[in-house]
């Protein structure tokens, strides 16, 4: 790790003494487009106090969550003509929860590395893509908790596979594919992929839906398969543009699922579904948020053990496990807008289930993100706001 580290800050030096045009004769001659180093620094603070004592449920935990990240990366930039622009970086993750020393944990978690490209489509809209090792907060689509619980990001922040991006006036949409294990010994093979998208004919009308495609493969100790797959189309209502708030907005949906352990269930799948209520109040950086779930237990599979006898729980379900029956979460918050590379939120939640008062969390998240300032509008992993659509201008792939 120590020559990792050397070799890291080898490279971020290397620009301060070369150019890129030595490097790169090519492009001092005309005959390739200029080359360009680029370099990025990502910090995130989190603060995540739970409790839960008394609630009766073992996966309910009462802990404080408490840690900063820093991810550094380098790379190198390259535009072909006016409006794509390539992007190569390398970098790694360094990690110290609060309160523990050096021998607890190593400070270094992992390294990042992956292509992203920005294309700008020939109607106005943004495509981005990336593949490689890539950093879970560049997802911008829209999740509920029953898709990926807000812990999973503290404990797994990053996606290894690919990440899709469009975005026009009227339509965003996200699809990726994060490959979580490979065969081997006390190891499943398993793999998720998922997908976001909202349309928004008007400016109180949105269409929305969510998917998640998780495949839970085999192991030298456990040779059965399961599936989980959960889909959740929803309708958002938005009474903003009529008064002077930022967001007062309703949404209804529905999740549907599809569980199968197919060693045991292939003939009679498990169906549960339900529907969840969202409603979200904002103005000037304060907010409510209070998100409601009716139906059936979405984790049929939660409590059990595969034939290794390992529970399944978090190993086969992302999402909160308090999606098991009724369940309510308000959350109270400010998110003031400091700028676009610097964020703060400052949030209470208060969860309800089937036997009344569950628990409470007292979160504090801060980040900071370099290229959001350097590259305004489409830095680190953002695909950026669309331009206008041009009239009758017909179709082309580039502008």
């Amino acid at each position: 790790m120590r020559r990792l580290l050397l070799l890291f800050v080898g490279l971020c030096l290397l620009p301060a003494g070369l150019d890129a045009q030595f490097l790169f004769p090519q492009a001092r001659r005309g005959s390739a487009p200029a080359i360009s180093w680029e370099y990025d620094a990502y910090v995130s603070y989190d603060f995540d106090n739970r409790e839960f004592d008394g609630c009766g449920r073992v996966d309910l935990l009462s802990e404080t969550l408490h840690a900063l990240v820093f991810s550094p990366s380098v790379g190198l930039s390259l535009p072909q003509g006016k409006h794509v622009r390539h992007r190569v970086m390398v970098g790694f993750n360094a990690e110290h929860d609060m309160g523990t020393g050096p021998a607890d944990k190593d400070v270094f978690t992992g390294f990042t590395a992956n292509y992203d490209a920005h294309v700008r489509l020939g109607n106005g809209a943004l495509f981005e893509g990336i593949c490689g090792i890539i950093p879970r907060h560049w997802m911008e689509g829209e999740y509920s908790e029953a898709f990926f619980s807000d812990s999973l990001a503290f404990f797994d922040s990053d996606l290894e596979g690919v990440l899709l991006k469009y975005r026009s006036n009227k339509l965003q949409a996200e699809m990726g594919l994060d490959w979580m294990g490979k065969y081997g010994d006390g190891r499943r093979e398993r793999f998720q992929i998922f997908i976001s998208g909202l349309y928004a004919p008007k400016d109180w009308l949105s269409l929305g839906w969510t998917g998640s495609f998780y495949h839970y493969a085999c192991s030298p100790q456990a040779d059965n398969v399961v599936d989980n797959h959960l889909l959740q189309p929803y309708l958002r209502l938005d009474a903003a543009p009529f008064l002077r708030l930022d967001e007062l907005s309703l949404q209804a949906g529905a999740l549907l699922s599809y569980q199968c352990e197919r060693d045991k269930d292939l003939g009679s799948p498990k169906l549960p579904l339900g529907g969840e209520f969202v409603l979200r109040l904002r103005r000037k950086g304060l907010g409510l948020e209070n998100a409601a779930y009716v139906g059936d237990d979405l984790m049929p599979y939660h409590d059990q053990t595969d034939p290794a006898g390992i529970r399944y729980a978090d190993q086969l379900y992302r999402g909160s496990p308090l999606y098991r029956g009724f369940y309510d979460r308000a959350e109270l918050f400010w998110e003031p807008q400091l700028s676009e590379f610097l964020s703060l939120r400052v949030s209470a939640r208060f969860h309800f289930g089937e036997e009344g008062f569950l628990g409470s969390q007292q979160k504090i998240g801060f980040c900071f993100n370099l290229d959001a300032y350097r590259h305004p509008g489409s830095g680190s992993g953002r695909i950026g706001q669309p331009a206008q659509k041009r009239r009758n201008s017909g179709f082309r792939l580039f502008m």
